[in-house]
């Protein structure tokens, strides 16, 4: 388990990368454009997907979507054409559990075997290793990799059955975005108000009112200091379809959560990706985000 390899070396992938070189792996990256941030960490990197899956004792990959992991597992110059029998797969990506799975089947056939362990929290959150990983899978071979899920990034669970990670990821990110938004609503009216907004702020931080949004978000939104992101809008709203998606296979209405998406819906459409996702804040008083976007 010594060599690592990650297919996927953006705003989540190279704080990881990090984390498993500071702890004595021996990482062998991928990202189509390069990644001098990888050298510059101890890493080396790799011309192909099938070079990293060749030279490394296991494999990691997170990227934007379904797509993207079909193409560097399933392609042509994929995992999967130099993939050597008993290797596992972390797949770290929250996509579809169905397309997930045929990516696993796929990788069954091939003699591996594919985990489904996405990861909870902003890029700001891996390198401290306060994100928390939902892996899901084999018992078998997430024994095989418990090394590599320690130090990935902070504390990490054994959800259970393939796809329990994704769905726990869901539940996760379905209560991001309506705490997010419920925050920034109290914060709208707090200003409309006429309160002095560093007092309830204050005063609710340590309340039964508070949540773990409103502590780390409420500041950005009194000081509508929307970059550098923390975690960008087009990070939550990949995500949310899915949720969607996943509530309507379960039978279930979700008028919280419902209300929530079309505010970050809005946001996207109005060119906010980028922001951070308290910027929903003017969403919701009808102020301009760009305007005061790079604010300090």
């Amino acid at each position: 388990m010594d060599r690592v390899g990650i297919i996927g070396l953006g705003k989540m992938g190279m704080p990881i990368a990090r984390n498993l070189a500071e702890r004595g792996f021996e990482v062998i990256g991928y990202r189509r454009s390069g990644s001098p941030e990888l050298t510059a960490s101890g890493g080396t990197v790799a011309g192909s997907p099938a070079e990293v899956a060749e030279r490394a004792d296991v494999l990691l990959s997170i990227l934007p979507d379904a797509a993207a992991v079909e193409e560097v597992v399933c392609g042509d110059a994929g995992t999967l054409t130099r993939l050597k029998a008993g290797t596992v797969h972390i797949e770290m990506s929250t996509v579809d559990v169905s397309r997930k799975s045929r990516i696993r089947d796929a990788v069954r056939r091939h003699g591996g075997d594919l985990l489904d362990c996405p990861i909870s929290g902003s890029p700001g959150m891996v390198g401290p290793r306060l994100a928390t990983t939902f892996a899901s899978g084999d018992q078998a071979s997430i024994d095989i990799v418990r090394p590599v899920l320690d130090a990935i990034s902070g504390p990490w669970v054994y959800t259970g059955a393939f796809g329990t990670g994704a769905r726990m990821k869901y539940i996760a990110s379905m209560l991001l975005a309506t705490h997010t938004v419920a925050a920034a609503e109290a914060m709208v009216l707090a200003r409309r108000s006429g309160l002095d907004l560093e007092l309830v702020q204050d005063t609710l931080d340590n309340s039964i009112a508070a949540s773990a949004i409103w502590k780390q978000r409420g500041p950005l939104m009194r000081q509508r200091t929307w970059l550098p992101a923390p975690g960008p809008i087009d990070t939550l709203h990949s995500i949310l379809q899915q949720i969607e998606d996943s509530a309507a296979a379960a039978g279930l209405e979700t008028p919280v959560f419902a209300s929530a998406k079309t505010v970050f819906d809005k946001a996207v459409a109005d060119g906010w990706g980028e922001l951070d996702i308290s910027c929903v804040h003017d969403q919701i008083s009808g102020e301009s985000a760009l305007s005061q976007g790079a604010s300090s």
